[in-house]
């Protein structure tokens, strides 16, 4: 299930597994000028996929490791050729996903590794210029995107 919002500039997509036709959970990834941030559950890969076909996205970051923010990182580099950047920290616990807990994996399912690499200090596109922040607590190599014009 794919739902999708538009607020100014960004566009939030909302990803969900259903059960009897309802969302069993929600993970948002956002596309914001060609940057796609979060790419969600293995789950859902193929259809944040066939969503983002013709919309130009041309890198991608991961906030951080967990298998709801990672899951479609290998279909996208596969479709769309594209790179995707996490924090250093994150980065070994994406190229080879750990072992994660059943629960984790019939939920999200399980993320193929992929390719990521360390995240510059700043991110641009086209019209938008983000400052990496890392913002610890809820995993390691966590980061947040401030546009310092926008806030």
């Amino acid at each position: 299930m794919i739902e999708v919002n538009h607020f100014e500039e960004v566009t939030q997509i909302k990803l969900s597994q259903t059960m009897d036709g309802r969302p069993l959970y929600w993970a948002a990834v956002y596309l914001v000028d060609g940057l796609l941030i979060d790419t969600g559950p293995r789950h859902t890969a193929e259809e944040l996929v066939e969503f983002l076909e013709g919309k130009n996205v041309r890198f991608a970051v991961n906030t951080h490791h967990h298998e709801d923010h990672i899951g479609a990182n290998h279909l996208l580099q596969e479709r769309f050729g594209i790179k995707i950047f996490a924090h250093p920290k994150a980065v070994p616990l994406i190229n080879q996903v750990p072992k994660l807990l059943k629960y984790q994996e019939v939920v999200w399912g399980y993320p193929e590794p992929t390719q990521v690499f360390p995240i510059p200090e700043r991110i641009e596109t086209e019209h938008y210029r983000f400052q990496v922040i890392e913002t610890p607590g809820h995993s390691i190599g966590h980061v947040a995107l401030l546009e310092p014009e926008r806030g």
